[in-house]
């Protein structure tokens, strides 16, 4: 597929425009040849008239005049027809304005077989006004062959004017998108060695700018991307070695031993199955936000309701208890199963890191957003840690069984859905989950 090129169709364009321009020359140049022919006839009349009035002995006017046949017309300062030569076969009539519109375009009229004339009105001392009209076929010839010699060598100058147009907004053209060469240079050489090279904005075209200034808002985004899949990576590199170390150490001791301690090996096999899913879910929020927020309606009352019921029989098991107190009809903006997800991973949390019962709250906030308050009777979090636990592998307690990616996971999938997620100063320790009024 042949690609377009922006220098080509412009400097095309700046071609045609100049043909035109020089085209339309030409035609006016070759459309000026009635004006010389009128103003060539008043300057005779001026000549002719020069002196007469009214009174003056009309039928003594030359009959010729530089080789063309002349018509006489008098009119008075009415505008009534006094006199007309006879070579006429009637007054030429006087249009209102004549005299005030002698330089214009002239009139021509034939008569009886003479061929085009032209006429002019001269005022006469009186103020009288005598029309001359002439048969200029001499003058007319003149100007035509003096017109088409001018407009001969002007074609034969196009293709010179042509070639120096051309040149000179070919060099134009080039000079004027330098700058946008030497960006696509620098452009090409970003990489992920150098992250943070970006398209210089300073001597680009303003027409060009916001082209570059998307392409570095896009390389911005990407150097985020791809800062925060090396630090997942390197932390899931990090988290996965000890639990794999654990296993490979047991898988020694059962082929020293001949023995296998099944029990704990399916342990860690748990361990490490929980981690990878953890792992792929937080890729999958990750590629969710980059993609754009989804626009799906969820009922925020159903899901909350739908985790707490499932976590009933864990909470029975730990010996703790759960309450929930939701408002019916709430809905939000959002992916259902992310959204579930989080939820669930806070009140997971709360169950494995806080004491005594847990309560889930859900209602209205005052700009008619949503609210889930997830509390329990822990000491919570002190205030200099409070985002730091959102970070991805933290851990309360270094020495605890959960990967440190359930807040993480949570975060990322409630600002997928343009809310947040927070904990609040109150007398337990709460999380709560705030989403946009719809």
């Amino acid at each position: 597929m042949t690609r377009r090129s922006l220098a080509s169709r412009i400097f095309a364009a700046l071609l045609l425009v100049s043909l035109l321009g020089f085209g339309s020359l030409l035609w006016h140049l070759y459309n000026t040849r009635d004006e010389l022919r009128y103003s060539t006839l008043l300057l005779q009349a001026q000549e002719i008239a020069q002196g007469l009035t009214s009174a003056s002995d009309l039928s003594l006017l030359p009959r010729e005049y530089a080789g063309g046949e002349l018509y006489y017309t008098l009119y008075d300062a009415g505008g009534k027809a006094m006199w007309h030569s006879r070579n006429l076969p009637r007054a030429l009539r006087m249009r209102p304005g004549t005299l005030n519109e002698a330089l214009k375009p002239m009139r021509l009229k034939s008569y009886r077989g003479h061929g085009k004339v032209i006429g002019v009105p001269v005022q006469l001392s009186d103020g009288t006004t005598l029309i001359v009209s002439k048969l200029d076929t001499l003058e007319r010839n003149l100007i035509d062959a003096l017109l088409q010699t001018r407009f001969l060598h002007g074609l034969l100058a196009l293709p010179l004017f042509l070639l120096a147009t051309a040149l000179i907004m070919w060099s134009l053209m080039r000079w004027t998108l330098r700058p946008v060469r030497q960006a696509a240079v620098l452009a090409a050489e970003i990489s992920p060695d150098d992250p943070e090279h970006r398209i210089p904005l300073a001597r680009l075209p303003k027409e060009v700018l916001p082209l570059a200034q998307a392409a570095n808002l896009a390389l911005d985004r990407l150097g985020q991307a791809l800062a925060t899949e090396k630090q997942l990576v390197a932390d899931a590199a990090h988290e996965l070695r000890t639990p794999l170390t654990v296993l490979d150490l047991r898988l020694q001791k059962m082929q020293h031993e001949g023995k296998a301690d099944w029990p704990a090996i399916e342990q860690e096999m748990k361990r490490l199955r929980r981690l990878v899913g953890q792992l792929l879910t937080l890729a999958r929020r990750d590629h969710a936000l980059h993609a754009g927020p989804p626009g799906g309606t969820v009922s925020l009352s159903r899901l909350a309701r739908e985790v707490v019921a499932s976590l009933i029989p864990l909470f029975e098991r730990h010996h703790r208890e759960i309450h929930a107190d939701f408002l019916d009809q709430v809905l939000v903006g959002g992916d259902a199963d992310a959204l579930r997800d989080a939820i669930r991973n806070v009140v997971e949390n709360a169950l494995a890191h806080g004491a005594g019962a847990v309560a889930v709250r859900l209602y209205r906030a005052h700009d008619g957003g949503a609210v889930l308050d997830i509390s329990d009777a822990g000491p919570g979090v002190p205030p200099h840690l409070r985002e730091t636990v959102f970070q991805r592998f933290h851990k309360g307690r270094q020495d605890g069984r959960g990967s440190g990616l359930g807040l993480a996971i949570a975060r990322q999938a409630l600002r997928n859905a343009g809310a947040d997620i927070h904990f609040v100063d109150a007398t337990s320790c709460t999380v709560r989950l705030r989403f946009p009024p719809m």
